[in-house]
């Protein structure tokens, strides 16, 4: 369980299971998260299997959630993911994977997106899929 704030890493940050930012009633709550390497999320099933998730509590909102990485994000098969990708070099998101968040790449560097059977939504657009603020 994570509350709102900047949370840094000099390695890599590899989310695996669920992990649940609790905006604590706060709408505008911020979460930043920094890796010096990567940002990843586990490689799962297919729902209603085990999977990686990222779960917003209380108010909080995909569009305040940033991952930041020093290199590349890599989204596992079938996770579900919360948040704003800033990527130095590239985003993967592996088969069936999910995002609700809007993804840059290559920040620094020519970046590249990999996507294999993927649904990238944008918080707060008509279409986005319910739940996706």
């Amino acid at each position: 369980l994570f509350t709102p704030g900047v949370y840094q890493s000099i390695t890599s940050i590899l989310i695996t299971g669920d992990l649940t930012l609790d905006a604590q009633g706060d709408p505008n709550a911020s979460f930043i998260f920094q890796s010096s390497s990567t940002v990843g999320a586990a490689a799962g099933a297919i729902s209603p299997g085990p999977h990686t998730r990222i779960l917003l509590v209380n108010g909080a909102k995909a569009s305040n959630v940033f991952w930041q990485a020093g290199t590349s994000a890599t989204l596992g098969t079938f996770s579900e993911f919360q948040g704003n990708i800033l990527a130095s070099a590239s985003i993967t998101m592996g088969t069936g994977a999910t995002s609700c968040g809007r993804l840059f790449a290559g920040a620094f560097t020519d970046g590249a997106f990999v996507f294999d059977s993927n649904v990238v939504s944008v918080p707060g657009h008509p279409n986005a899929p319910a739940g996706c603020q």
